[in-house]
């Protein structure tokens, strides 16, 4: 009795009551509390109260004595109802119950107490919770308007089979797997998440919900317009300036109280996500025919086999898609196709699960000594080139302390096998998928950078430090910007003279036309490419006439080493041509001395 109170006092103070005479007609549709609330533009925290029985709020709405409600528990031995009904924000800490599943087709219509043929109807009862049975069984029948998805923090639930869970979209990064849920209170989702072993201070909800809530809101909205518009209710010409968006509810019902059995703060776009799939099985089939009739458009995420009608899936992108077919339609159309008002299932929803943490990002410099690193792993015909890479000597010092999934690795572009990364090293970036420890101090970086240096491996780590995601986009943003410098060693096919590196030396914003190289057309498109070489400057080496060292400022993207040799005149001019040589000169060894991003200097 006290719940159906305080949802009455919610409905009365902050909608003047005028919405009673549509939340009466609600109660006698089977319409759940807290989607009375929805109906009635009610946004508050009432939602985390435990949904009083529909007969008891109705009672109380109606003004029928307590007492009766009252005697009616004394009567069937038990305590009232709502005094130990499970709460969405304290619920029992035991085992959800095995589903029992729902049954509306001998369920008596709720009346209100101004129906004039009441009394051709049974007697208001309560029915009372017990360890056994779900919350739809308790309140009577399954909510006709949100498939069960507000009663599910006090009931239990069916598992999803799982060839369903293995259908569900994936979360970002394909972080986390999917898990059926058979307690949809907030004490069983707090345990699940803490199984997941994540470390954050706020979370947050990612919910898709059944395709069908769409429709059948909308045709409960359609009936409550024929019988309360002239009255002044629902008059808008779109369902959502007056109804509470379904999601919008259900984190009114369980994203705070969740964060407080966590002990962590609720926020919308928290790191530690928490994704709820609610399923009906039912749903595609209800909503068929907004694509069969005439409901134009093929929608986000339209499939169809030849001669099959449109299947939706019933999560968010499959409501979205639902929702715009349906504001395509007439009423007159719509009410054609669809049960008006919508009638209670006679099975609830289903849910799943999957808890993941948003992407932490860590950045840093590295250095490549040795030859014979690749930057990432290389793998021919099933035989791995090279000993280890850059990116793996880098993740197996980085990731242990974030207790990761997996991760991805981005740099500032990249330098061939066989090419050092010198001076003040490549920018990159390391993105850790679903970290479930909290992010290292400064201190625990430095020592992985120790770590790396110790171990020898020729590849080591400058300004390793945790990073906001935007340092990914400026990585990118620099690709066509950023210049390089290098050194090579070459060879000429004469011995170099004082006006070979006179030429090199005065040589300024050489524009080079390099057509994709031979030795990556498998793999490239065959294109001319414009870069600029923006300074030359060479030494010779000593005892060895043919030779000298060529350093070179460059725009990114030059292929330096065809630069040298030509590539059998794909790139012009070349390093022989710009001498006045016939013949091409060879390249011996190449070294990046500096990646040339000022834009990164303060961050890295």
């Amino acid at each position: 009795m006290q719940q159906a109170l305080l949802y009455f006092q919610a409905l009365k103070s902050q909608t003047h009551g005028k919405f009673l005479p549509a939340v009466q007609e609600l109660l006698s549709l089977h319409v759940c509390a807290r989607c009375c609330l929805r109906f009635a533009g009610i946004r508050d925290k009432t939602y985390t109260s435990p949904s009083p029985s529909l007969h008891v709020l109705l009672a109380v709405i109606t003004d029928t004595p307590h007492q009766t409600c009252l005697n009616t528990d004394e009567a069937s031995g038990t305590e009232p109802q709502d005094a130990d009904h499970n709460s969405a924000t304290n619920p029992p800490i035991a085992q959800p119950p095995s589903p029992v599943p729902c049954s509306t087709q001998s369920a008596e219509p709720i009346q209100s107490a101004t129906d004039t043929d009441r009394q051709h109807h049974s007697p208001i009862t309560v029915t009372h919770a017990t360890d056994e049975t779900p919350t739809d069984v308790v309140h009577g029948v399954v909510c006709p308007a949100c498939l069960g998805v507000l009663q599910a923090p006090e009931g239990s639930l069916q598992a999803v089979p799982s060839a369903v869970l293995a259908g569900l979209p994936e979360a970002e990064g394909n972080a986390g797997s999917w898990q059926t849920c058979t307690s949809g209170s907030v004490v069983s989702l707090s345990q699940h998440v803490r199984q997941e072993g994540h470390v954050a201070t706020n979370i947050g909800l990612d919910i898709t919900l059944p395709a069908a809530c769409i429709t059948r809101q909308l045709s409960i909205w359609y009936h409550l317009q024929t019988k309360f518009s002239s009255q002044g209710l629902y008059t808008s010409p779109h369902m959502f300036q007056e109804v509470v968006d379904l999601k919008e509810a259900l984190r009114l019902t369980v994203a705070t109280p969740l964060a407080q059995q966590m002990g962590v703060q609720a926020e919308r776009e928290g790191d530690l996500r928490v994704m709820l799939a609610y399923l009906h099985p039912s749903s595609s089939a209800e909503t068929d025919f907004l694509f069969i009739h005439g409901g134009g458009g093929k929608g986000r995420g339209y499939k169809r086999k030849r001669g099959q009608p449109k299947v939706v899936y019933a999560g968010r992108s499959a409501s979205e898609t639902v929702m715009q077919q349906a504001s395509r339609l007439s009423r007159s159309f719509f009410l054609q196709h669809c049960t008006c008002p919508a009638v209670a299932p006679t099975t609830g929803v289903q849910l799943a699960y999957r808890v993941w943490r948003k992407p932490l990002y860590v950045a840093g410099r590295y250095l490549k000594l040795l030859r014979g690193v690749a930057q990432s792993p290389w793998i021919i015909d099933g035989q791995r080139k090279g000993v280890s890479s850059v990116e793996e000597r880098i993740a197996d010092a980085v990731l242990p302390a974030f207790q990761a999934d997996r991760h991805k690795f981005m740099s500032a572009g990249r330098e061939d096998f066989d090419v050092r990364m010198l001076s003040s090293g490549r920018p990159f970036v390391l993105e850790i998928i679903n970290a479930r420890a909290a992010v290292p101090s400064q201190s625990a970086f430095d020592a992985m950078q120790l770590t790396l240096e110790k171990e020898d491996h020729g590849v080591q780590v400058q300004a390793l430090q945790p990073v906001p995601r935007s340092i990914c986009s400026l990585l990118k943003a620099g690709e066509a910007e950023k210049q390089k410098s290098y050194t090579a060693i070459c060879q000429l096919p004469t011995a170099v003279t004082p006006e070979m590196t006179e030429i090199i030396n005065s040589t300024k914003h050489l524009e080079l036309h390099q057509q994709t190289p031979v030795r990556v057309s498998h793999r490239r498109a065959d294109l001319m490419r414009h870069r600029t070489v923006y300074a030359m400057s060479c030494e010779l080496v000593p005892g060895s006439p043919r030779h000298l060292v060529l350093r070179l400022r460059t725009q990114a993207g030059t292929y330096i080493k065809e630069f040298v040799h030509s590539d059998e005149g794909r790139t012009q001019p070349h390093l022989a041509s710009l001498l006045g040589l016939s013949t091409s000169a060879a390249i011996l060894q190449l070294d990046v001395n500096q990646i040339h991003m000022d834009f990164l200097q303060q961050q890295l």
